[in-house]
């Protein structure tokens, strides 16, 4: 017992760490925003809200969100040796937009079944590949494979050979 609750403690500071430094960081940007920081399965999920800066924190194809993501994990890891994972997130951005992948994946799988040519969808990184890669697991007239290297590639979505 008493070490489940010095694990609830531990995590719940841990949790009031990273609301510190990312308040920290939109501080250096200059925004004043709110910061809710849940435990979730796989680690963090921090949510930042503003008003009127959502777009100034989430930046061109959530590249500001994805640096502020980096420089909180890279800080609380020189001080934590085994931190979780944590994913940052502006005003639910993350998963609006892999609610939207998801479902213009499954129009363009209807597309690819109905006139049978591969179609390729944007630049996706590793996550939103795999929510992709998840949302059409379920359909078998349609296979899903990538083009390119790095952190970015092409998801290719293409009719399966029966």
């Amino acid at each position: 017992m008493a070490e489940t609750t010095t694990r609830e403690q531990t995590f719940d500071q841990l949790a009031i760490e990273i609301e510190g430094v990312i308040r920290d960081l939109i501080n250096f940007i200059g925004v004043k925003a709110k910061i809710d920081v849940k435990k979730t399965d796989l680690g963090y999920y921090a949510n930042i809200k503003s008003r009127y800066s959502n777009g100034l924190l989430i930046g061109r194809r959530g590249m500001t969100l994805k640096s502020i993501q980096y420089l909180t994990r890279a800080i609380l890891q020189r001080k934590h040796e085994n931190i979780p994972g944590i994913m940052v997130d502006v005003s639910g951005y993350r998963l609006r937009r892999e609610n939207f992948l998801c479902k213009k994946a499954l129009a363009v799988a209807k597309i690819v079944t109905e006139t049978g040519r591969e179609m390729a969808l944007d630049l996706l990184n590793d996550r939103e590949r795999a929510s992709v890669e998840k949302a059409l697991a379920s359909i078998p007239t349609v296979k899903v494979y990538t083009v390119g290297s790095g952190t970015r590639k092409n998801v290719i979505i293409a009719p399966s050979k029966h």
